[in-house]
């Protein structure tokens, strides 16, 4: 994957930045929050939306006052980001203070290192993958990583889960991240190349799309034919979404849950607004070709609309009811049987506390 593809970020969280202060940061003078905010309004008029950017630079506009008053650099970044939101109504707006949102356009070799050792720490998103009673794979993703050797670690995990007769996505606690990488994943699914959203970006002044594709190359077998359920619900954002957007639109997988949280703009990296300062600001939507538009505010809607707490246990029973009898052998069916008679049971054995009252499974082995 390329750092220079577009990437969708909402909560992923890269300490990559320089300007992280190991002692509390020196207050801010009211000229150095001048030159943030002109900085912050003119790079808004790259903002996707143009119409919602001009009354985002009206409200930044408005609260000079305030934001002058403002010695502290978490509260000014927390008080901009606050403000734009509410009018911009959208959470691909943000500014930063000593720490970055997502990668920048132009990072440095040491940040591009500090990234990639926490990207590696991280497990480049890959929280859990496993197999669970009646054959049925799990993948519990985190974030799409940018990371260039992210789609490695997806190709391990696809491995793992490849002889699995259906196959859990869990990403209800996924914050998003790389769209590069979730189109890597989205590879395994798909015999041949097929088309996925594009990116309609503002650059300068004019408008660019950005075609993304199924990659006609995968690092091992890929995942043909038999089912996949996707779990959704209102943390699940950004590249998560697509992901979601696009197995639901193709038909090619189940998605089961709540609706999403409707985040899908995009951006190709972060803005430097000085002393310390960075703003995630949009500059494209994603467009679907099937249905030339998006889960924007909407969110991605569930097949299967569950509960919060049941997406798993819900997915799992399909999962299990769906197996071919017939292709396994006598151990397998005997399994299936179990699991089958009680899914809740049997992911009580495998499985450990999951924060949202449901349980999850453990991190397997890498």
């Amino acid at each position: 994957m390329n750092r220079a593809q577009s990437i969708l970020v909402l909560v992923l969280c890269l300490a990559t930045n320089s300007h992280v202060w190991a002692a509390t940061p020196p207050a801010l003078e009211p000229a150095e929050v001048d030159a943030v905010v002109d900085k912050l309004v003119a790079d808004l008029d790259d903002y996707v939306f143009p119409d919602v950017a001009k009354n985002v630079q009206s409200e930044l506009q408005s609260h000079r006052g305030d934001y002058r008053a403002i010695v502290s650099p978490t509260a000014l970044a927390d008080r901009l980001t606050a403000d734009m939101r509410a009018v911009g109504h959208d959470k691909h707006l943000a500014v930063s203070f000593g720490e970055e949102l997502g990668v920048r356009k132009t990072p440095t070799p040491d940040e591009q290192q500090q990234a990639h050792n926490y990207d590696t720490a991280m497990g480049h998103g890959l929280r859990s993958v496993r197999r669970l009673p009646g054959n049925v794979g799990y993948l519990d993703l985190a974030y799409f990583s940018p990371d260039p050797d992210a789609g490695a670690e997806l190709a391990a995990a696809m491995q793992l889960v490849s002889g699995c007769s259906a196959l859990i996505i869990d990403l209800r606690r996924n914050g998003g991240g790389s769209g590069g990488s979730a189109n890597t994943l989205l590879s395994y699914f798909f015999s041949e190349e097929v088309q996925l959203p594009s990116a309609i970006e503002k650059d300068d002044g004019r408008t660019v799309e950005r075609q993304h594709w199924t990659s006609p190359y995968v690092a091992g077998p890929r995942f043909l034919t038999r089912t996949v359920y996707v779990l959704v619900g209102p943390h699940t954002h950004s590249a998560a979404e697509l992901f979601a957007y696009v197995l639901k639109t193709t038909h090619r997988g189940v998605i089961v849950g709540e609706p999403t949280s409707g985040d899908a703009t995009s951006s190709n990296g972060e803005l430097d607004l000085g002393y310390g300062f960075t703003a995630f600001i949009a500059n494209g939507q994603i467009i679907s070709p099937i249905t030339h538009t998006n889960w924007l505010n909407a969110g991605v809607q569930p097949d299967i609309a569950t509960s919060s707490g049941l997406e798993l246990t819900t997915a799992y029973k399909m999962a299990l009811d769906g197996v071919a009898v017939a292709t396994m052998s006598a151990d397998l069916v005997k399994e299936r049987a179990k699991a089958s008679a009680d899914p809740a049971a049997a992911l009580a054995e495998e499985l450990t506390d999951f924060p949202t009252g449901e349980a999850a499974p453990q991190a397997a082995a890498r």
